[in-house]
């Protein structure tokens, strides 16, 4: 059976279509979803002609008419109150910072480099025009864009918000996301382990990852490895869910049914099987119902593979949904602090630590017993990549990785 390249998934998932609906939040519940329209500003920032530093205000072209540097003080302006003052050549007026910089004034001194003696301030330095004044409008413009849709929603973009006196915003509907466990062996984490059995822990883990990227999961229950518990799950997924997760039953033995149940049910299978380490029995589906088209990922069950495909594969799939971008793991560089050695076949993901010093990135060791081994996962900082038809990284190699 063929098994698609990294690459040539996340290009399939290039197809992924944005959702159209949106919903009205306040700022403060806006954290974490995407900005739906582009905000306009319906004022300049600064506002007006405002002091950077707290200092003296001046006309710089006085200084071509005086003998000296030396100005009268004429004035106090203090922010948040704007006052029209009457300047004659030789005057200036001690400013305060966020004060709106009074006519015909276009340049300010900070108190450090001037000497006042009484009501006389002779300048230590002479500046440039507008030097510490944040001119009318530098930052943004009235009917400038000042959030493009698809913007991700962050602390520093609601301060945003809240100086252009946005009190709501349109934000992309969030994405449901159902999640199908499958396996004889689960039980949940409430219950007792009897021989043979484990606990549903990459069902937990996936409604975490989903609530860390602020959507929404939709729990399709536990069902046994049998043909038609799966299909129930799948076709409530289908009407339920944009995208459906069914973790187990994607590899090749007697009870893995994913394939089958999504052939038989005539979705368009798009990919198989997948040439990377852990994840290679990964399935990627589609399904058009009522003409919207449902993705569905056929996830292996162990659960550094759940976690790993989700990471790489369905977050980029709710990233395309939502229009938006920096979802997705960012792959930086770094070196590898020891010798990796694996088989050629694919491209191996790998759970490590990341020692982050003065220079390059230190990709070092953890121990990994395979994709079973959720406490390595617990402890890894990131994954690194150990490219395909490469079976050795020597110490000191550059290797790509990604934090989790």
């Amino acid at each position: 059976m063929h098994m698609t390249d990294f690459d040539e998934a996340m290009k399939i998932l290039e197809n992924v279509e944005e959702i159209d609906e949106n919903e009205e939040v306040e700022i403060l519940n806006s954290l974490g979803r995407v900005n739906a329209k582009d905000i306009i500003s319906n004022y300049d920032f600064p506002p007006f002609n405002r002091s950077a530093m707290d200092g003296f205000a001046f006309r710089l072209d006085d200084l071509k008419k005086m003998e000296e540097p030396v100005f009268k003080v004429k004035d106090l302006v203090l922010a948040g109150h704007p006052e029209d003052v009457d300047l004659k050549i030789g005057e200036c007026v001690r400013i305060m910072t966020g004060g709106k910089v009074p006519n015909p004034c276009d340049t300010v001194l900070e108190f450090e480099k001037c000497l006042q003696e009484n009501d006389k301030v002779k300048l230590l330095k002479i500046p440039k025009r507008f030097y510490n004044i944040a001119l009318k409008g530098e930052d943004l413009k009235k009917g400038e864009i000042a959030l493009k849709k698809g913007e991700l929603i962050s602390s520093k973009i609601v301060n945003l918000l809240a100086s252009l006196g946005v009190k709501k915003i349109h934000v992309k509907r969030k994405v449901k996301i159902g999640v199908i466990s499958t396996g004889d062996e689960l039980v949940d984490i409430d219950e007792e382990i009897e021989d043979g059995k484990i606990r549903n822990s990459s069902k937990y883990a996936l409604f975490a990852q989903i609530k860390e990227l602020n959507q929404e999961y939709v729990d399709l229950g536990t069902v046994k490895d049998d043909e038609k518990e799966i299909k129930d799950a799948l076709e409530k997924g289908l009407k339920s869910s944009d995208i459906i997760l069914i973790t187990g039953g994607s590899s090749a033995g007697d009870k893995d049914l994913s394939l089958k149940i999504l052939e038989d049910e005539r979705a368009e299978v798009l990919v198989k099987k997948m040439a990377i380490k852990p994840g290679r029995p990964t399935i990627i589906a589609t399904k058009d119902v009522a003409n919207v088209k449902k993705w569905i990922f056929g996830m292996p069950g162990n659960p550094v593979s759940t976690f790993s495909v989700f990471k790489l594969f369905v977050t980029k799939t709710i990233e395309k949904m939502l229009g938006t971008s920096g979802l997705t793991p960012m792959f930086l560089e770094g070196t590898l602090d020891f010798d990796f050695k694996k088989k050629k076949d694919r491209l191996h993901f790998v759970p490590c630590k990341v020692r982050v010093d003065e220079g390059t990135p230190k990709v070092e060791y953890l121990k990994y017993n395979g994709s079973g081994d959720f406490t390595s996962l617990s402890k890894a900082d990131g994954f690194f990549l150990a490219p395909k038809n490469v079976d050795f990284i020597p110490k000191g190699e550059k290797v790509k990785f990604y934090f989790i």
